[in-house]
């Protein structure tokens, strides 16, 4: 009967220690996955408020170009002639590259965010794996440890009578 109880311990132990292996992995993924999903509305964030930046860069540019034009005929000047033509038209450069500018600088914030995102999706599929592989451990080491103590592979202290326990309180051990 003292048999039976110990192996019943030991097997629900084994199955509670592996569940929990195998809920923390899984939870950790959840965790992971969720994290990344963040990541990637990071990006879309990313991506719109570039293209909200793109966009008002360009009105601001047509702004300047508008305040040199009029500057321009207020001061009796053809604006559609010579220099003042080279005025708009490097004022239209400078806002265009602008404008190109804050875009890339979004796609590479975006691009960043979705580096992340995958990195964490990465994380949580791995920590499932080692929940996994460590309930694994966990199930085949105490199914040997069981097996090992069942069948002689581990030596059982020498029995002594109870005066030579006391003279020797660690016999048979070591030996």
């Amino acid at each position: 009967m003292g048999a039976t109880a110990a192996l019943a311990v030991v097997a629900g132990g084994t199955a509670m220690s592996a569940y929990g292996q195998m809920r923390s992995g899984k939870e950790t993924n959840a965790l992971f996955q969720q994290n990344a999903q963040i990541a990637e509305y990071q990006a879309q964030d990313a991506e719109a408020r570039g293209k909200v930046g793109e966009k008002q860069s360009r009105r601001l540019t047509e702004k300047v170009i508008g305040a040199q034009r009029t500057s321009l005929a207020g001061q009796g000047v053809d604006v559609h002639r010579a220099s003042a033509l080279d005025v708009q038209a490097d004022a239209a450069y400078l806002g265009e590259l602008d404008a190109l500018t804050i875009r890339n600088n979004a796609a590479k914030e975006a691009w960043g965010y979705r580096m992340q995102a995958r990195d964490l999706s990465q994380r949580g599929k791995l920590a499932q794996r080692e929940g996994q592989f460590g309930a694994f451990n966990t199930i085949l080491g105490s199914g040997g440890s069981l097996l090992l103590a069942q069948y002689g592979g581990v030596r059982a202290p020498a029995k002594t009578s109870r005066a030579s326990a006391a003279a020797a309180p660690y016999a048979g051990y070591g030996d």
